[in-house]
């Protein structure tokens, strides 16, 4: 099966630091080696996704950072988060197919 046209993409090392800087303060206090940022930017640049995914999830104090949602932020001036859920985003957030469906 051939790649799609507008497929998500790895962010630069310059934008995995400014979407990593607009996520929670209270995220950016978790234990280092507790959670992995798993990070993609739409192919227009202007939308990313951020899924945190837990890599100790069975020893202290990793445990307690497990969950299943994910974030969907938008550049404008700023990386800015626009949608916080584990569910489809609505279709009015206009976000990029190759990141995410959205749900009318």
């Amino acid at each position: 099966m051939p790649a799609p046209a507008l497929a998500a993409r790895q962010p630069t090392l310059t934008e995995r630091a400014a979407i990593t800087a607009a996520l929670p303060a209270d995220f950016k206090r978790y234990p280092v080696g507790c959670v992995f940022l798993r990070t993609a930017v739409s192919n227009n640049g202007h939308y990313a996704t951020v899924t945190p995914v837990i890599l100790n999830g069975l020893q202290q104090p990793c445990v307690k950072y497990g969950s299943n949602g994910y974030w969907i932020l938008r550049k404008a001036t700023r990386w800015k988060i626009v949608f916080e859920g584990s569910v489809s985003p609505p279709c009015s957030l206009r976000v990029p197919r190759d990141l995410a469906r959205c749900t009318p």
